[in-house]
């Protein structure tokens, strides 16, 4: 184990747990958040739009309302862990593990088609298109 890897690695989980639990306590809704620049300037809605108030719901219990915000992201989120968690304690310990998920070039272009995908079909304003649109702050 590397101890200043593992020293960065408890500062950099310390932040990410003090970042969620003021999420939590304030809301998506909180002044602090810079909320979405590519929404804000194009009004369309980026494939990350609503992950902020995902989170938020996720942290209140609320999967449902989480699955409104970004139902992509939702399911996306825990395949990033699963991903990146063997890669970080790799780093950590300063050898690689036995166990790595790779999906291959063919899995990150099925993965890339998805995003862009969903990106382009929750900005149609027809049903049932409209359901992949994050709700409006504040409803």
């Amino acid at each position: 184990m590397r101890p200043e890897r593992a020293l960065l690695s408890v500062l950099g989980v310390l932040v990410l747990a003090v970042a969620l639990w003021w999420l939590r306590a304030q809301g998506a809704g909180a002044p602090w958040l810079p909320g979405c620049s590519f929404h804000r300037l194009t009004g369309l809605h980026c494939p990350g739009c609503g992950m902020t108030r995902a989170m938020a719901a996720i942290l209140r219990g609320d999967l449902a309302a989480a699955f409104r915000c970004n139902p992509v992201g939702l399911v996306l989120l825990p395949l990033a862990l699963v991903g990146l968690l063997p890669e970080w304690l790799g780093w950590v310990r300063g050898r690689r593990l036995a166990f790595r998920w790779h999906p291959g070039a063919r899995g990150a272009w099925l993965l890339v088609g998805l995003i862009i995908a969903f990106w382009i079909l929750r900005n149609l304003p027809w049903w049932p298109f409209t359901l992949l649109a994050p709700p409006a702050l504040g409803s």
